[in-house]
């Protein structure tokens, strides 16, 4: 029987045990493979590389400097240096006015004369400037809102206002017609629907239709509808948002300015000015472009981007996805264990973005097949349908350019994955993949601070501040004041007392706190990464000196290096083979002196391991110029230790006070005085403490002894063992000698 405070020797793993685990199997088969895996390593990191290079260069294929170059050209021309720029439209009459000062002379030039004059031809393609040309014809749009509808007048004002229009919404749209009469007798201005697709705006989202009338390069034509539209009423008090849409190709460049200007009117009064401007290139009309050795080089990277995006989707899918036998049936097993790490929620981010991103481009291109310039013999015979209508295709690639840029920044962050022979990296991806669990839990607590902050700034300030009006709005003035590029004096402004306060909380909330708390969580899981990484960066050299061993010795097998250069340089070769040998020897005898210290060390500590089984149990180090002198008068047998009295030092603290004294000639006379209260206390004290030590040194050498005996057993189970081994082998021998001796 063993008692349980004896401690238990630990069986010894049975030689398949190491098969159990399998982290260990995995390393041994990876130490084994030697030049297979550096090779695999090594093919793979080259792949990656050239992925990264492929998907870097097709996302920098485009001419952006000559794209923003004819981009800002536009915007000077329509609004930056135009006589009545965007900004300064606030109403109906501003509106016709930068109409007629900015616009007009911008699409047709100053000059208008030429359109007057005895045989002037309308051009089949007007010029605005230069090289720039108005693709086919342009349009205005507008949308009007029904009366009465998400409005009300109050009961008093009744009289003096019978008619209010609301905010714009889908089910307040006007589609009645109005107007002059034309020569049908019909109004002029007629609703068209489904012209296009939606516009999502900033005071709300307009649907494609609205009353609709186009600009041609016949300027005469072109200049009497607008004048007929100001002053008919084109636009009124119900019109709640006006689109300028036209397009610019440059010949020189080739390129196409899909332009939109837009004028959203709130309810309120409040004018909002938009100028979209997205320039494309042939490439994204068309797969071929205009067929150049450049246009199918594209084509073809673009191709094998895809081979390589379908190959690592299929290495990440095998990665969990996997088929076992069950009941000798094949079935579907998915590792669900492989979500759980971020790096792999990080490739399929990646890999689908991707996807989605050619599916964009095909759909861009099947958009752009329909689209053609219009270039009739008369250009009073065109209709509103006749418009080249661009903005889904511009908003498409808008679309393909923020996947782009998105994924740029998580292909390059990839790339830390296949550079982990550098430390910091590894440690990097270390501090990634242990805090994301941590991560988690900080990203809980700021979107639930966040989105409380959001809700307080546009409910308390969303009616004083245009900037907070929405929690949409609200979201990025909050998001803009941690990037520290907002101007929280506008909400202290309108509530000194409120906004102070919830200044205060958020600032306290978000800085104090919760972005400290980040930062905790970033230290501290980084110093638990740099810990287990110094501990794996030994392992890891080793292995790829192993592999490197392997590679050198693959190559010196089948090249014969090692013999070509001893027939080569044998004094040389003779010479490093001799220092090779002297240093394996200088190495050899300082480990030998190394394990010689630590044995001598474990020596010492031997005794110490034991506890209370110890020898030096009980005794504690001497102090200095001090002597304890036992009842007995018998001396410590070790100069350095002294027995462990506890409390009990030396004889004064039995004696009283005034009677103390450090003349150790006068020791003998004192030691007969009467022990004071506190002496005696101190002598059970000292007694209960030995008492103590001898309890627990007898449950040491208890203890020692069991262990002792177990490891005796052990050894005499062993011995037992070989010797029923020998018998065994023993009485084969004297059988196959009897054997032999009936045969001879």
């Amino acid at each position: 029987w063993i008692p349980d405070s004896c401690p238990k020797m630990a069986a010894p793993a049975g030689g398949l045990a190491i098969l159990v685990d399998e982290k260990r199997v995995n390393e041994l088969l990876q130490q084994k493979s030697g030049l297979k895996a550096l090779l695999r390593s090594t093919f793979n990191t080259i792949l990656f590389v050239c992925f990264l290079l492929l998907f870097t260069s097709l996302a920098l294929a485009e001419p952006r400097y000559k794209m923003r170059a004819f981009e800002g050209y536009l915007r000077k021309r329509f609004d930056e240096a135009a006589p009545v720029r965007l900004a300064d439209v606030f109403s109906v009459d501003g509106f016709w006015m930068y109409h007629n000062e900015s616009f007009m002379p911008a699409v047709y030039g100053q000059d208008t004369a030429k359109y007057s004059y005895p045989g002037a031809v309308v051009p089949t393609w007007l010029q605005v400037d230069g090289p720039n040309y108005l693709y086919g014809l342009g349009r205005i749009r507008i949308l009007n809102v029904k009366p009465n509808s998400d409005c009300q007048v109050a009961p008093q004002f009744q009289n003096y206002f019978s008619t209010c229009y609301g905010p714009f919404s889908s089910d307040a749209v006007d589609t009645e017609t109005y107007g002059p009469m034309n020569n049908e007798g019909v109004p002029s201005f007629n609703y068209q629907p489904n012209t296009g697709d939606e516009y999502l705006g900033v005071l709300a989202r307009y649907p494609s239709g609205g009353y609709i009338d186009s600009f041609t390069p016949d300027y005469l034509t072109s200049n009497a509808k607008f004048q007929v539209m100001r002053n008919d009423g084109f636009i009124s008090e119900k019109t709640r948002v006006i689109f300028l849409e036209f397009t610019i190709y440059n010949f020189n460049l080739g390129l196409y300015a899909v332009c939109r200007i837009v004028f959203e009117i709130a309810a309120a009064g409040d004018w909002t000015q938009t100028f979209e401007l997205d320039v494309l290139v042939q490439r994204n009309l068309q797969p071929l472009g205009s067929g150049t050795t450049e246009d199918w080089l594209f084509l073809i990277l673009e191709a094998a981007l895809l081979l390589f995006v379908l190959r690592y989707v299929l290495e990440e899918a095998s990665e969990f996805i996997g088929f076992e036998s069950n009941g000798g049936k094949m079935q579907l097993a998915i590792k669900w264990d492989y979500f759980l790490d971020a790096w792999n929620i990080l490739d399929w981010f990646n890999l689908i973005m991707m996807i989605v991103t050619v599916c964009y481009k095909v759909d861009t291109w099947a958009k752009a097949g329909s689209l053609y310039v219009i270039s009739p013999t008369n250009w009073n015979d065109i209709t509103v349908d006749m418009y080249s209508n661009f903005h889904a295709v511009a908003s498409n690639i808008r679309q393909i350019h923020s996947l782009v840029a998105f994924n740029t920044i998580l292909t390059w962050f990839k790339a830390v994955k296949y550079i982990n022979i550098i430390p910091y990296v590894t440690t990097f991806m270390q501090t990634v993949s242990i805090s994301q669990q941590n991560l988690g839990s900080w990203i809980v607590v700021f979107t639930s601070t966040l989105v409380g902050f959001v809700l307080a700034f546009s409910t308390a300030f969303g009616g004083d501040v245009s900037e907070l009006r929405t929690p949409f709005q609200a979201f990025v003035f909050i998001m803009l004041t941690i990037l520290g590029n907002s101007n929280l004096a506008v909400i202290y402004a309108v509530a000194p007392l409120l906004g102070s306060l919830l200044i205060m909380m958020y600032v306290v909330s978000i800085f104090f706190v919760i972005m400290n708390l980040f930062y905790a969580i970033i230290v501290s899981t980084l110093s638990d990464a740099k810990i287990e990484e110094d501990a794996k960066q030994k392992k890891k050299w080793g292995l790829l000196q192993d592999r490197l061993k392997d590679t050198w010795n693959a190559l010196n097998y089948g090249g014969a290096l090692e013999k070509r250069f001893r027939s080569c340089v044998p004094g040389l070769y003779s010479r490093l083979l001799k220092r090779q040998k002297r240093r394996e020897i200088h190495e050899r005898d300082r480990d030998n002196l190394v394990h010689a210290r630590q044995l001598k060390l474990k020596m010492q500590d031997s005794t110490i391991a034991l506890g209370p089984g110890s020898s030096h149990w009980g005794r504690r180090p001497k102090r200095q110029l001090v002597i304890v002198a036992l009842e007995d008068g018998v001396e410590s047998d070790s100069e350095g230790s002294e027995p462990d009295l506890g409390p009990l030092r030396h004889m004064d603290q039995l004696l009283p006070s005034q009677e103390k004294s450090f003349d150790f000639a006068e020791k003998e006379t004192k030691e007969g005085k009467d022990l004071t209260d506190d002496g005696i206390d101190l002598v059970i004290d000292a007694t209960r403490h030995i008492a103590s030590g001898v309890v627990d040194r007898t449950r040491g050498a208890r203890g020692v002894l069991l262990n002792e005996m177990t490891e005796s057993m052990e050894v005499m189970n062993n011995v037992a063992s070989v010797l029923e081994l020998l018998g065994k082998r023993t009485r084969d021998l004297e059988a196959q000698q009897r054997q032999l001796l009936k045969h001879a």
